[in-house]
């Protein structure tokens, strides 16, 4: 037996077209939360204009779910956002509807917040079949000082280990903090990059994140991704990689890394793969959005401290260490 932990939780699924596994999830956040000893909790689902039945499929079998719908599709981070002012409890958890969690998830992860500067954890994401490692902590690599590089993962046995950003699959959060923080940028919907900026902007003002490999996770498949035009999901994911750096790079830095990535899309251009530069001059139209997102956070009301650059933020992210936290 163990003491129930004293928080409360809200469980934020965003949603679309994921009516065939959107039920099981709630199941397993459910058992979840109750093997956990999570006594106060909800469970949200937002839905981002599905065209499947997935409204339909939650309101009859899961009344006691929270449904929060839209009439027009936002993306990711617009969903989230749109949940997010739904929930009442002090963390959140951000969960994907193809992410299984496993029996007492919880329990390592709530031990984190009894720290003030964790603004939140992830935990591992595992395939479901072979167990293999698809998700840990995220190493901060910054090639030449210019490009952001997010991908590599660290893991542990049993320690938590800070990480560059929290996945918006299984992302713990204090609500109060995200809210704090304008949420995810909503320049970045539909999808992929959001989470990183999230990350970088916690860091820059001050908070620290963590994944712990003793809570896990078991993603099941694609449901939303997979069923885009591959070459339209590739172009968004590039136009967001620059949108990102234009977000912390400082700006005397950004003239370079300008220069670099449009000598390189045009040669691909010149070698028939327009996509790059397609994605470049999707970002440059969004250059005013940009520069009023950087005014914003500048100014955000959550800064106890003078916040940190974009290279700072990477050297302490590297000398943390497990005994640090």
């Amino acid at each position: 037996m163990f003491t129930p932990v004293e928080k409360s939780i809200s469980v934020l699924i965003p949603n679309y077209n994921g009516a065939a596994i959107i039920l099981e999830t709630i199941d397993k956040a459910l058992i979840a939360l109750q093997t956990s000893g999570i006594k106060d909790f909800e469970i949200i689902v937002s839905d981002d204009a599905s065209t499947d039945d997935s409204v339909s499929v939650i309101k009859n079998h899961k009344p006691s779910v929270i449904l929060v719908t839209s009439a027009q599709n936002s993306g990711f981070a617009g969903n989230v956002n749109r949940g997010m002012q739904l929930a009442k409890k002090e963390l959140v958890l951000i969960l994907n509807s193809d992410l299984h969690l496993s029996e007492g998830y919880f329990r390592p992860l709530l031990k984190l917040f009894d720290f003030p500067r964790v603004f939140g954890v992830m935990g591992l994401i595992q395939d479901p079949h072979t167990h293999q490692n698809q998700d840990g902590a995220k190493i901060p690599i910054l090639k030449n000082r210019l490009f952001i590089q997010c991908n590599a993962n660290a893991y542990s046995q049993h320690a938590p280990l800070p990480t560059l950003f929290l996945s918006g699959a299984n992302a713990l959060v204090r609500r109060e903090a995200f809210l704090q923080l304008n949420g995810f940028c909503e320049l970045f919907n539909p999808f992929y990059s959001e989470d990183v900026d999230l990350g970088l902007r916690c860091w820059r003002a001050g908070w620290e994140l963590y994944a712990h490999p003793e809570a896990v996770g078991y993603h099941q498949l694609s449901a939303t991704i997979q069923k885009i035009n591959a070459y339209h999901v590739r172009t968004i994911s590039k136009r967001n990689r620059h949108l990102l750096h234009a977000l912390h790079l400082p700006a005397p830095h950004m003239f370079a890394y300008h220069g670099i990535v449009l000598i390189s899309a045009c040669f691909r251009l010149f070698l028939g793969t327009p996509l790059h530069l397609k994605a470049f001059f999707q970002y440059i139209r969004l250059r005013k959005a940009l520069l009023k997102e950087r005014e914003s956070f500048a100014a955000c009301s959550s800064f106890e401290t003078q916040k940190l650059s974009l290279f700072k933020v990477f050297k302490k992210i590297k000398t943390l260490s497990p005994a640090d936290i």
